[in-house]
């Protein structure tokens, strides 16, 4: 017995046992989680969960009544905050559950529930932390956008992003195979002249082409209904429309050269928002080792914490803090690009703002 209990007051992860003297074998009734990072300086936690402890403090805050504190300790509940640092340690780690689940002493089986759990939570608040601006602050943005490049009218750019994941137990899997061969998720993401996420659809298969996704989202239909006034900038894979402007392909003088110039530099604001993005959670860069439904919702709730992190002023991820470089998306040439009323709103801009 004298040699358990050495091993017992050993265990960083416990503070507490109560009713020491009625241990009888290797029973333990009562254990108490208490903070792994007690003793870790600011800097080492933000490296290891991506935000500040005050960060941290304001989106557990944002969970209280997702994840609620247990009304007691039976059944040795892991509290709220332990599992939004296991789920925050999984985005940051981008590697097997098991390894992440280490790092914060919780089970592989336990980090699994604990982060479709938490991603669930955070994906629920995307309504609240990812829209589009309006009235004086839509205004605003569209002269963020102007100021960039003197591209006119611009609310928002959009581009596809492929994210990693494990090959999805179903029939018809090679869906998910993208062109770089690996299995993803092919993402969109519209951003901001700020680096934040006005909309973001994370279910199509790796396979499926940009445009496909943009004609298919919600956010189309709502341009298409006028009900977002201003223009989008997306790449050469998506059509011209009338609220959707694309560089020309084959430019014949030099004011649809300036066009192309300043579409180019306007519209990087989203792969900007990409890198960022992904340099404050690997694992969009390295894959996401999970079921398919919670790789969605992980791609999701990063994607809210991104901008919870933006509107914080949360400081970026250090180029030494663990993640590589951006990957170019490649998007191939969109086929039908025969929009009547697109080509003219462009030649419009064009005449406008770039003739001289």
């Amino acid at each position: 017995m004298g040699d358990y209990l050495n091993r017992v007051a050993n265990l960083g992860r416990l503070q507490d046992i109560n009713n020491i003297g009625d241990l009888q074998g290797p029973m333990i009734r009562h254990v108490i989680y208490v903070d792994p990072d007690r003793r870790r300086n600011d800097r080492e936690f933000k490296k290891r969960y991506r935000f500040t402890r005050e960060g941290f403090a304001n989106i557990l805050d944002i969970l209280q009544d997702d994840i609620p504190e247990p009304p007691d300790n039976r059944g040795n509940p892991i509290p709220p905050s332990i599992q939004l640092k296991a789920a925050l340690r999984f985005y940051a780690c981008g590697s097997f559950q098991i390894v992440a689940g280490d790092l914060v002493d919780i089970s592989q089986a336990s980090l699994s529930k604990i982060v479709a759990k938490v991603s669930s939570a955070i994906a629920r608040k995307r309504a609240q932390i990812i829209r589009f601006p309006s009235g004086h602050a839509a205004t605003t943005m569209q002269q963020k956008f102007m100021d960039t490049a003197g591209f006119p009218h611009v609310v928002g750019c959009v581009d596809g992003v492929h994210i990693q994941i494990q090959a999805p137990p179903v029939e018809n899997k090679e869906i998910y195979r993208c062109r770089k061969a690996f299995m993803s998720l092919n993402v969109q993401g519209i951003s901001d002249a700020d680096l934040r996420f006005l909309n973001i659809v994370a279910r199509w298969p790796g396979s499926t082409h940009d445009a496909r996704i943009f004609d298919n989202s919600l956010i189309c239909n709502r341009f298409e209904n006028n009900e977002i006034p201003g223009l989008l900038l997306g790449d050469k894979g998506y059509p011209c429309r009338p609220f959707l402007m694309t560089p020309f392909r084959n430019p014949n003088n030099p004011a649809e050269n300036r066009y192309n110039t300043a579409h180019k530099r306007t519209r990087s604001v989203v792969e900007r928002l990409f890198g960022v993005w992904k340099k404050r959670f690997p694992c969009l860069k390295f894959g996401i080792r999970c079921k398919l439904e919670t790789a969605m919702k992980v791609i999701v709730a990063t994607s809210v914490l991104h901008n919870i992190a933006r509107d914080l002023g949360e400081p970026e991820i250090s180029d030494d803090e663990d993640e590589p470089e951006e990957d170019e998306h490649d998007n191939e040439l969109y086929m039908n690009d025969n929009d009547v009323l697109g080509n003219a709103m462009r030649q419009t801009i064009v005449e406008q703002y770039f003739r001289y």
